[in-house]
């Protein structure tokens, strides 16, 4: 009875433990043995009782009670006595297999704390060195991704995160059904969409049918030339961001011109320059006479004013109740803003020319890169907790088994 609690309490159904100390570093120290009296030879099967030599080894294991544990084997090297067969031969159990200095367990809970914790803070937890615990994180990386389906998804995301800087981007493919990373390739081009799409046959590609990206010709050309019936969308919050993007350029045009300098933090433009972003609706009393201090000094020209209204106009947009609606008003948008004579306005309505038809695609999608972006979260705070990468496959391994 006392030995089959002990083996119950080291949990490791193979040993029966003979004695257990602590050492003066914290570590629990548990010496352990094989009960059975033989084993079988390794080469030919046989099964030997002779043993020719015993010998102390030292295998890691996991955690005892938030504790380093340690197994001290009490080994045994037996005799094969099959003609033309090895000589000798050392036992070995699942948990401990041959040359290992780690118990099964212990690489199995290294490789799930791994998944969410630094190679760094699992090594140090377990009293494991870097490589070791990185060994275990990566095998259990690659058997979770090896088990993800191969098949794109029916509703794709597309977008970039910064890997290295300065300027060295990684695309991410998300499932925006589920938000789970499908994968993860290196650059933000449309070569790297293309490699990765061709690497898929006829059928896995046909079966996408909706595409979210943000305005980059690049994801847009690379999705038109080979899924070419899926139905591209034009990312929601990008093209509020394009509008957005042309207010703050108005804006700092017009203070170069009028003062001859950037903002300062007593200038009506600067004091501004975050309340023209919000929507009109959300403004406080504060916020709108900021704003409108704003308007007053660019008067007359009011061009900070007409690129106001053309955002909140590319708001108003996305509150059409149906595609017919929606494309009668961004065709009169685009015609009042393409010839207004604000060169940022001019541009942004020639982009969005462009983009006409995945903007319009929206509303009949109803799809966003809301869930996509929600991942680039998890992305980044995966680049955080190892303070960056330099190995990109190392770093796309993490990445997939985090998000997945």
């Amino acid at each position: 009875m006392e030995g089959d609690a002990t083996r119950v309490l080291v949990g490791l159904d193979e040993y029966e433990v003979i004695d257990a100390l602590e050492r003066d570093d914290g570590v629990l120290e548990v010496h352990v043995q094989v009960p059975r009296s033989e084993a079988p030879c390794p080469e030919c099967g046989t099964f030997s009782s002779r043993v020719k030599q015993r010998r102390r080894q030292e295998v890691r294991d996991g955690l005892c009670f938030e504790r380093p544990t340690v197994l001290v084997w009490h080994k045994r090297r037996f005799r094969c006595d099959t003609p033309d067969c090895r000589g000798s031969f050392t036992e070995s159990t699942g948990q401990v297999p041959p040359r290992s200095r780690l118990t099964t367990r212990l690489r199995d809970a290294v490789g799930r704390a791994g998944r969410t914790r630094s190679t760094a803070e699992v090594a140090g937890a377990y009293r494991i060195g870097w490589w070791t615990a990185w060994g275990a994180i990566a095998a259990a990386a690659t058997a979770a991704i090896a088990a993800r389906p191969v098949a794109p998804p029916a509703r794709l995301g597309l977008d970039e995160t910064t890997f290295r800087r300065p300027q060295r981007f990684a695309t991410g493919l998300v499932d925006l059904a589920t938000g789970e990373l499908w994968d993860l390739v290196p650059g933000r081009s449309k070569a790297v969409v293309i490699d990765r799409l061709r690497r898929l046959d006829d059928e896995h590609l046909a079966g996408i049918d909706d595409v979210v990206i943000d305005p980059f010709a690049g994801y847009k050309a690379a999705v038109r030339e080979l899924a070419p019936g899926a139905r591209r969308t034009a990312d929601r919050f990008h093209v509020v961001r394009l509008a957005n993007q042309a207010v703050t350029d108005v804006r700092c045009r017009r203070q170069q011109e009028l003062t001859g300098r950037r903002g300062r933090k007593h200038d009506p433009f600067y004091r501004a320059r975050r309340d023209l972003l919000r929507a009109s609706e959300r403004l406080t009393e504060r916020q709108a006479a900021r704003i409108h201090a704003a308007f007053a000094a660019d008067a007359p020209a009011e061009e900070l004013w007409a690129a106001w209204i053309a955002k909140e106009g590319i708001r108003d947009l996305y509150a059409k109740s149906d595609r017919a609606e929606a494309e009668t008003f961004l065709d009169g948008w685009l015609e009042v803003f393409g010839a207004c004579g604000i060169p940022e306005l001019e541009r942004l309505a020639t982009t969005l020319g462009r983009w006409r038809e995945e903007v319009l695609n929206y509303f009949d999608s109803r799809l966003t890169n809301g869930r996509t972006e929600g991942r680039n979260l998890t992305i980044k705070a995966v680049k955080r907790s190892g303070y960056g990468f330099r190995n990109f496959d190392n770093y796309r391994l993490r990445v997939l088994y985090r998000c997945g």
